[in-house]
């Protein structure tokens, strides 16, 4: 087995999707479930959102015995935010050569950090990826991201694609196009794709972008 193919060293990152979801969706696609997963969405909704609402209900209703014990078994009023950006940062950077790791998705720490600290972030991220000749798939919606925000995160990455569905009749088209391929424009690409139960992906036509 080669390192790029050991599950240890191999993991994806997602802030939107619960785990379970994850799980059905690579049993449907029959996919191999051991690799590392982590759920930074439902993290966030357990320590932050759950502390929020609840430091809201005591505002709204007022403390009783029950609450303050809780308080002082959980140290409710000593918690800190939790440091996401820093901690997936992290995460990745520990990753042996040849990882292979997906982000899905940056909008996360895009509506929640500075702008500038996501992109500090980025650049690390690019760089440990090349130092150690790794994989990293980081996803992002474009739509919602500042002309300037966008370049520079185009700048950094190796590759860009962008995905589509537009609607012809009563169907729908899906594509991929390669529109950045770092020192070989000749492979930009659009291609079109089916989602099929038995393959996932399935290419259609590959058109060369002149």
């Amino acid at each position: 087995t080669s390192p790029a193919e050991e599950p240890e060293n191999t993991i994806l990152i997602s802030t939107n999707e619960a785990q379970q979801e994850i799980i059905r969706v690579y049993e449907k696609y029959s996919w191999p479930l051991d690799i590392g997963v982590r759920t930074v969405g439902e993290e966030y909704n357990a320590s932050v959102l759950e502390r929020d609402l609840l430091a809201s209900r005591y505002r709204l209703e007022g403390f009783q015995l029950p609450d303050i014990q809780r308080l002082a078994q959980t140290r409710f009023v000593d918690t800190e935010n939790r440091d996401f950006l820093t901690e997936v940062t992290n995460e990745v950077m520990a990753l042996d050569p040849y990882f292979r790791a997906v982000l899905d998705s940056m909008d996360f720490f895009v509506q929640r950090e500075d702008p500038s600290r996501v992109i500090s972030m980025m650049r690390m991220l690019q760089a440990h990826t090349q130092m150690v000749r790794g994989l990293l798939l980081v996803t992002i919606s474009s739509d919602g991201l500042p002309p300037g925000l966008r370049q520079e995160v185009a700048g950094i990455a190796d590759m860009v694609l962008e995905f589509k569905v537009r609607t012809i009749g009563t169907d729908f088209e899906t594509s991929m196009t390669v529109t950045k391929f770092r020192n070989a424009p000749e492979n930009l690409r659009i291609l079109v794709f089916r989602v099929t139960p038995e393959e996932c992906i399935t290419p259609e036509t590959v058109e060369r972008i002149a």
